[in-house]
Order: structure tokens, then C-alpha cells, then sequence
């Protein structure tokens, strides 16, 4: 049986994403050949950023200017005063922006990556570019990462319809147009679709819709982050199953592998661990959930993929050392149930892994996905790194713990580590505490002077209006960004500020009354809500955390290069990466 592995859009240009090639590569080792995988997100921007597409929107935006003139209605919304108005603005940049486009996506697959005013120039021309194609399907804005709708993500009623509506989809006529025939030939027997982030949800399912639609007889699968998030949620929602045969929950490789020999033999899927599915108008859940044993998992598989089309002059490969967090106690998180538990692979076998994507690959550039590293196995993974004499560049998620000494950071450093993330979430001592972070204030300044000083670039998570949380405390954690100069003037320093969000299945859940939360909403139509509103006893109200988080985006914005250290990770690292080999050819005279 043909196999087919499928990532959606809209995802970040820059670098792959992790969870097909993980999957591939875990069918390989199984003996799973008749496969392929595709990053349809890159695939997809790649196409709409060339001039050929380019003429086709024109000539669609000149009969739509024709058709509106003649047949406005109202003020707003599709076919009104001000969709015409968008595409009479469309039409009129066009002449300028399809002369540039397609420099502009080879500039920064090139040399002119690292000119940052070019950079800038190129990324914002792209944005105009989509705002032009956005303009056919009024009022829907697609960016390079994201997509809007004016339809709910949260509803699956809203989702039925958006994966339908030919007026504001734009993946309809891209799926139809440029990829469906390529993806359903061969007659697959298995498609799989990663949905892993909220701007997935309508691409992604409207593709399975398509292939549904195309050929019935092809079994479409879901896996992914997001509806691991809502296993509840799936068992009411019967419309969904009308455009996907299933969803795997949790983590994917035995669950699609089990999946794949009951497609070929009995179909059980009863014996599919992770599976839920719809079988005699009933939805069953299979559980318990099954946790991967990471030592038995080979390096990620990237072939397939176009890794010469992504916006960025050089390879960034996602890795993972482990899966889960060994912390996970923070109140505020949810990221934990992604994977249930905290494993972790062999170092030594990590820095094989990391060997062998270098050469096959030819690229020097790592991140690792993991939610943060453990100290030990880290210590263990750097000198192995330094023993084999590797000249790799990555960077890679950790906690201010205490024991994060100077002496791990300048290991981290000499074997290639360029950047470090943190969740600080807050600098306040009390919201420290009440957040379970499990850091101190002390630490945390320690391990950003040390950073510092070692030439480790920094980037900091920052949380606004946890409950409870005032505005003096709020104010206190933007003040330990804005007027730490040695910090936030480091080359490469991030700081990406955001709203707090309670989150199905994140531990405040658990004790709402204890954290200050009085009453919890959730709006009846958004059956597929990963998130809630919420009135509080104490502290800043939302409405208030909005005002305040605003202003702390505001006053950090103007000590942090969001292009491109705020704005993605890859392109950070490639950036830093080069600036530190630049010195130290300067420093040993080299020119």
C-alpha cells in the first residue's frame, strides 16, 4: 500500500517542521518503502511567490473589479464598497510588485539573507505580495505564517463551512489547481495530514476534504498537536469525521505504523493505539495512550522535502534529544500533554544522529525542538560534540534552573550552542512562585550575565496578566528587559511578550479557585475551544492585562530586533552563526 505524508499550511518559511520526517523515518526502520512525505506549506508559499501565479491573480482581480462595480452591496464584508476598494488598491500595486516578487524570494534563499535592510525590504514585499492575492477572497488575509477567515477555528460548524467557501478559501483553488492531481495519483492507500498549530486548521482540513472528495477510497488520517488538545472535544463532533476517516492523538509513529498493517489486513482499529475514529455512527477513543520509547527511534528523514525552497540561505534541521518536559509544573502549561511523559534519547546517540543530518544534508545548522533540555545529558552531549571535533551551529531550549552553571554554558558554547531560549515568563518573586516556575530571581540574572559574557545570545518568553498579577508586577518583568542594556543590546537578544491564555489541560485547570480564577466561560458555538474566558477575584481583569500587555509589547519592541531575532529562530541562529565566525576570523586575523 502507497503511503502518503502530508504538512499543510501556514507554517514558517524558514525550516521544515519536525513531525514527518520523524514518522518517515520511524517507517523506514519498520520497512515501510512504498512512502513519501511532502511540506505542501513551503510548496504552496513557493508557488504563490512566482510571477506565473502572479498573471493568473491579475487577470482574476481585473474580472472581479469588473463584476463589483457593477454589482456593490454595503459597506463591509465580501462583495461590498471597501472589497472593491481592496481590489482597485490590489490591481494598482501590481504593476510594481510582480516585478519583484521572485527577486525578492531569491534574495533571501541567497547572500542577500544577511544584508538585514534587504532582509526587511524582502519579507515586507512578500507581505504586500499576499496581501494583493488576499484581496481575490476579501476578507480573508493570508500572511507568510498565518492565515484569517472570518470564520472560527474553535467552531467546527464555522470550520465545515470555511473548508467549503470558494469565495474565501484560497487553499481551494491552490489544492485544485497546482497540487491535488500530483498528491492523489498513485492511488494512495494512506494519507496522513500533521495539524500541529492553530493556522493549519482550515488549510489542513480542507485538503482532506479535497482528497475525500477526489477519491473516497483513500483513508485520511489527522495527526498532530491540536487535536491532542482536544480528545474530549473530538468524541461529540461528529462533521468532522464527514472530511477525515480519523484522528491519531499523542504521539504518531506506532499508532500510523498499526494503522498502516490494519489498512492492509484485518482493519481492527481497535488494535490502532492513539486512534479515534468513527465506526457505526459510534466515535471510540483508543486509550490508554501509547508513549514512544525514544531509544528506539532513528534520526529524522528529510528526503523529499524541498529543502532548497525554503526562504533562508542555509538548512536549519529541527532535531529532538527528548520528548515531554521533566520539569512540568508550571501552572500555565499545557505543552505537557503533548507527550504525556518526559524520555529521552542517548546523548552519544543524539550527537550520531546530529553527525549524520550534517553530512547527509550538508548543513551545519541544528535546533532542537525539545521544551527544554536536561542539564545532565546536555553536559554529556557537549563534550561528545567537542571530543568528535563537530563544527555544528544550534540552538536549543532551557530552564533558568539554578544549576545551569557558567561552567555548562561555556561547554554549551564551545560545542556550537549560538542561542539559548528561556521561559521566564516573569521576573516578579511572588508571581514566580505562584506560577510554579521553580526559578528565582537571582538565577535568573545570574544565567543572562553569564550568557552575556560568553557570547551566548538570549531569548526570553515573557507571560502578561496571569491571575492575580498586577500591574506594578507586569511593569516589573518589563523593566528587567528594557533597562537591562547589557541584556537586551547583546547581539541576538528575543523577547517575545504575550497575552495570558488559560488553556484546556494546563494545571491551573485543575484548581481554578486556588489561582484567583472566579468563573470560567466558553462560548456554546466553539465546540473545538482550546482555551477559555475567565473573570478573577484579584489582580488585573483581561480587559486590563490587554491595556498593560500592549504597552509592555510596545516598550520592548523598542529594545528588541524583531528582524530577524524576534521574528524566527532559524533565521536568528544563521545570523548569529555568522557573526560569531566572523569575529573569530577577525580575532585570529583572518580576513
Amino acid at each position: 500500500m502507497k503511503v502518503s505524508l502530508l504538512f499543510p499550511p501556514s507554517w514558517h518559511p524558514s525550516q521544515p517542521y519536525l513531525s514527518l520526517p520523524c514518522l518517515t523515518a520511524f517507517l523506514d526502520h519498520a520497512g515501510i518503502c512504498d512512502k513519501s512525505q511532502r511540506d505542501l506549506n513551503i510548496e504552496i508559499l513557493d508557488t504563490i511567490l512566482t510571477k506565473t501565479y502572479g498573471l493568473e491573480v491579475y487577470q482574476k482581480l481585473i474580472d472581479l473589479g469588473k463584476q463589483l462595480e457593477h454589482s456593490m452591496s454595503g459597506d463591509e464584508g465580501p462583495g461590498s464598497k471597501e472589497h472593491y476598494a481592496r481590489v482597485l488598491e490590489a490591481l494598482d500595486r501590481f504593476p510594481y510588485l510582480i516585478d519583484q516578487i521572485e527577486p525578492a524570494k531569491d534574495s533571501l534563499r541567497g547572500e542577500e539573507f544577511f544584508d538585514v535592510d534587504r532582509y526587511r525590504e524582502c519579507l515586507f514585499l512578500i507581505d504586500r505580495w499576499l496581501e494583493v492575492v488576499s484581496s481575490l477572497y476579501f476578507p480573508t488575509r493570508i500572511t507568510v505564517v498565518d492565515n484569517q477567515l472570518s470564520y472560527s477555528i474553535y467552531s467546527s460548524r464555522d470550520i465545515m463551512k470555511a473548508i467549503r467557501d470558494e469565495t474565501q478559501n484560497p487553499y481551494i483553488d491552490l489544492y485544485r489547481n497546482y497540487f491535488l492531481s500530483s498528491i492523489i495519483e498513485g492511488n494512495p492507500g494512506l494519507i496522513g495530514v500533521s495539524i500541529t498549530a492553530t493556522s493549519q486548521i482550515i488549510p489542513g482540513l480542507t485538503l482532506c476534504r479535497l482528497i475525500k472528495e477526489a477519491n473516497p477510497d483513500i483513508h485520511v488520517t489527522v495527526g498532530g498537536s491540536i487535536f491532542t488538545r482536544l480528545v474530549d472535544n473530538l468524541r461529540r463532533c461528529e462533521r468532522l469525521f464527514e472530511v477525515t476517516d480519523d484522528f491519531i492523538v499523542f504521539e504518531g509513529e506506532t499508532a500510523f505504523l498499526e494503522l498502516i498493517n490494519q489498512l492492509e489486513g484485518k482493519k481492527d482499529f481497535r488494535k490502532v493505539p492513539n486512534l479515534i475514529y468513527r465506526q457505526d455512527g459510534k466515535i471510540t477513543v483508543n486509550q490508554p495512550f501509547y508513549s514512544e520509547n525514544l531509544a528506539q527511534h532513528s534520526a529524522p528523514n528529510y528526503d523529499g522535502f524541498p529543502l532548497d525552497k525554503y526562504l533562508a540561505p542555509h538548512t536549519v534541521l529541527p532535531v529532538q534529544f527528548s520528548r515531554g518536559c521533566y520539569y512540568k509544573d508550571c501552572a500555565f502549561c499545557a505543552l505537557t500533554l503533548d507527550h504525556q511523559n518526559f524520555r529521552q534519547k542517548d546523548p552519544i546517540k543524539v550527537v550520531d544522529e546530529l553527525e549524520s543530518l550534517a553530512k547527509n544534508y550538508q548543513t551545519p545548522y541544528f535546533f532542537f525542538t525539545d521544551e527544554c533540555l536536561a542539564l545532565s545529558p546536555t553536559r554529556r552531549l557537549c563534550k561528545e560534540m567537542i571530543n568528535r571535533g563537530l563544527d555544528l551551529q544550534w540552538t536549543a531550549e532551557l530552564r533558568f534552573e539554578k544549576n545551569l552553571s557558567r561552567e555548562l554554558l561555556s561547554l554549551m558554547k564551545d560545542a556550537g550552542c549560538q542561542k539559548i531560549v528561556f521561559g521566564l515568563e516573569t521576573y516578579n518573586a511572588r508571581m514566580m512562585d505562584f506560577m510554579v516556575k521553580g526559578i528565582t530571581q537571582a538565577s535568573v540574572d545570574r544565567i543572562c550575565s553569564d550568557c552575556v559574557d560568553l557570547g551566548i545570545a538570549v531569548h526570553c518568553y515573557v507571560i502578561v496578566g496571569f491571575p492575580t498579577e498586577t500591574e506594578e508586577e507586569a511593569l516589573e518583568t518589563m523593566n528587567f528587559v528594557v533597562n537591562n542594556h547589557s541584556l537586551n543590546s547583546s547581539y541576538g537578544f528575543s523577547c517575545q511578550p504575550c497575552l495570558f491564555d488559560l488553556e484546556k489541560e494546563a494545571p491551573i485547570m485543575n484548581d481554578p479557585g486556588g489561582y484567583g480564577i472566579q468563573r470560567i466561560m466558553r462560548p456554546a458555538a466553539e465546540d473545538l475551544s482550546l482555551g477559555f474566558f475567565y473573570e478573577v477575584k484579584e489582580g488585573m481583569t483581561p480587559e486590563q492585562c490587554e491595556k498593560v500587555y500592549q504597552h509592555v509589547y510596545e516598550k520592548i519592541s523598542e529594545v528588541v530586533c524583531e528582524l530577524p531575532f524576534n521574528y524566527s529562530m532559524g533565521d536568528g541562529l544563521l545570523y548569529i552563526a555568522r557573526r560569531n565566525k566572523q569575529k573569530v576570523l577577525e580575532h585570529t586575523g583572518v580576513s
